[in-house]
């Protein structure tokens, strides 16, 4: 079981908005997974950077 503090989740809610709708079970998985590796005990820095991991690929990236 993973315990997020409500910024946390907050900060997951928003990553997994910013996605369309059939990416995010894919973006989810990948962030548990980010998560287990870390162990039982993680920081708000290390959510944020399970994120950005867990992102990488999902996101379309704009022309510029």
């Amino acid at each position: 079981m993973l315990v997020l503090s409500d910024s946390q989740l907050r900060s997951i809610w928003a990553a997994a908005a910013s996605l369309p709708i059939e990416k995010r079970g894919v973006f989810l998985g990948r962030l548990i997974a980010q998560l287990q590796l870390r162990g039982s005990h993680f920081t708000t820095a290390d959510i944020d950077d399970a994120v950005r991991l867990a992102l990488e690929g999902l996101i379309q990236k704009s022309a510029a």
